[in-house]
């Protein structure tokens, strides 16, 4: 798998631009991209996590909306399947996050602007795009260590 890291930031970017929140804006390009197959119903599922679950501005929407991505493509279906694996990378995209921004939370990672002026979008401009490079640099070295598979 060979994922374009900048042209998926900008396009996640530019989603979150048009009005999308920053978790719908991550699982929709990534939905595309990877060919998740998640119906409007599925992206749909998104929405509740922007604006830090539901403008709670607690875990920021595009640590949320990456983690979905992550669990759509290692998650199980059944109570047979692992979670070893997603459970790793999931806690790999957290820690990575929190290196790079020093916070996870929403009202933490925004508290230098004032919410929903022009400046707080900009600032999570950065989230988004910071958020689809962990991504994508996680899912790139698990392509080439292992086949993407089913976990049911």
């Amino acid at each position: 798998m060979t994922l374009q890291k900048e042209v998926l930031a900008t396009q996640a970017v530019d989603l979150f631009r048009n009005g999308l929140y920053c978790s719908e804006a991550i699982l929709q390009v990534f939905n595309k991209e990877l060919g998740l197959g998640l119906n409007d119903t599925a992206i749909k599922m998104a929405t509740g996590f922007g604006a830090g679950l539901g403008a709670s501005k607690c875990c920021c929407g595009s640590l949320t909306g990456a983690v979905m991505v992550l669990s759509a493509v290692k998650g199980r279906t059944s109570t047979e399947g692992n979670v070893d694996e997603v459970f790793s990378l999931t806690q790999e995209l957290h820690n990575e996050f929190k290196k790079r921004y020093k916070a996870t939370c929403c009202r933490v990672l925004t508290r230098s602007v004032k919410w929903g002026e022009p400046e707080h979008h900009q600032l999570c401009e950065q989230y988004v795009r910071g958020a689809v490079e962990i991504l994508t640099d996680i899912l790139e070295r698990e392509s080439k260590s292992a086949p993407v598979k089913s976990n049911g």
